[in-house]
C-alpha cells in the first residue's frame, strides 16, 4: 500500500508511466485481434460488460483516490480543478456509452462513437504521449491518470475491432460541433468558477507542437487543425473501404 500512496520524484512518475504504456499497448493489441476474431455474440457482450465495469471501477479508484488515499492531493483538492470537465473526462465517458449503445443498441450510438473516437484519439492520446503531471504526486495517481486515458482507447478499439463500428466523414462535423458546444458551456463555467476546464483559459505544461502561442491564439491553432486531424482520423477506415470492402 505504501507503494501507491509514497510521494515520487518527476522522474520516478514518468518511469512509471513508460512503464504503464508499455504494458497498456500489449492490451490494446490483443483486445484488437480479440475482437476481430471473435464470432459468439455473447462472447462479445460479456467482455462488452466488462469493460463497462472496468471503466466504473476505474473511476471510483480515481475519486477514492484523490480524497481518501492520497492526503496530498486531497489538500489541495477544489472545485475550480476536480469537476470532471476536462475533453478526457467526456471522451471517456462517451466510449462507455458507446460500449453500451452496443448492447442496447441506442440510437444514438454513432454519435457517442464519433465524439469518443475524435476525442480519445486526439486529447486522450495526446495524453499518453506529452503526459502533464500537474498534481501528481504518487504512483496512485499515475495509474488512475493513465488509465483514464488508455481505457478510452481501450474502449474503443474493442468497439471497431468487436462490433465493426467505422468513424465517417459526418462524424468530424459532430465531434466539431460537439467540442464547440462544450467550449461554450465550460468556459461559462470556468469565467463563473475562475477555473482552467479544457484548458481554455491558458494551455497545459506540456510539450505539444500543436500548443503554439499563448491565450487565446493556441485555441484558434486548435480550431484550424481541427479538421485535418479529423480526416487523418477518418484515413484508416477509407482505407478499408477502398481495399477491403466486398465487391
Amino acid at each position: 500500500m505504501n507503494y501507491f500512496i509514497k510521494p515520487l520524484s518527476d522522474s520516478e512518475l514518468y518511469s512509471i508511466h513508460n512503464q504503464i504504456t508499455f504494458y497498456i499497448i500489449f492490451i490494446w493489441i490483443l483486445v484488437c485481434f480479440i475482437g476481430y476474431f471473435i464470432n459468439n455474440k455473447k462472447y462479445k457482450i460479456y467482455i462488452t460488460f466488462l469493460l463497462i465495469s472496468i471503466s466504473f471501477l476505474q473511476e471510483i479508484f480515481d475519486y477514492v483516490n484523490r480524497f481518501f488515499i492520497n492526503e496530498i492531493y486531497a489538500s489541495t483538492a477544489s472545485i475550480q480543478t476536480d469537476l470532471p470537465l476536462q475533453l478526457c473526462h467526456f471522451a471517456y465517458w462517451f466510449s462507455v456509452l458507446s460500449l453500451v449503445s452496443q448492447v442496447y443498441k441506442n440510437e444514438y450510438g454513432q454519435f457517442y462513437f464519433n465524439c469518443a473516437y475524435f476525442l480519445g484519439f486526439s486529447g486522450a492520446l495526446q495524453g499518453i504521449l506529452t503526459v502533464d503531471i500537474t498534481g501528481v504526486y504518487t504512483a496512485g495517481d499515475m495509474i488512475a491518470l493513465h488509465l483514464q486515458h488508455s481505457l478510452i482507447i481501450l474502449n474503443l478499439l474493442w468497439v471497431i475491432f468487436s462490433w465493426n463500428v467505422k468513424f465517417s466523414k459526418a462524424g468530424i462535423l459532430q465531434a466539431f460541433l460537439f467540442t464547440n458546444f462544450l467550449i461554450v458551456i465550460v468556459g461559462f463555467i470556468n469565467y463563473i468558477l475562475n477555473s482552467n476546464y479544457m484548458f481554455l483559459c491558458y494551455p497545459p505544461d506540456v510539450d505539444n507542437p500543436l500548443l503554439i502561442g499563448g491565450w487565446p491564439y493556441y485555441l484558434f491553432v486548435l480550431e484550424l487543425v481541427f479538421f485535418i486531424y479529423g480526416y487523418i482520423l477518418y484515413l484508416p477506415f477509407k482505407l478499408q473501404e477502398i481495399f477491403f470492402s466486398e465487391d
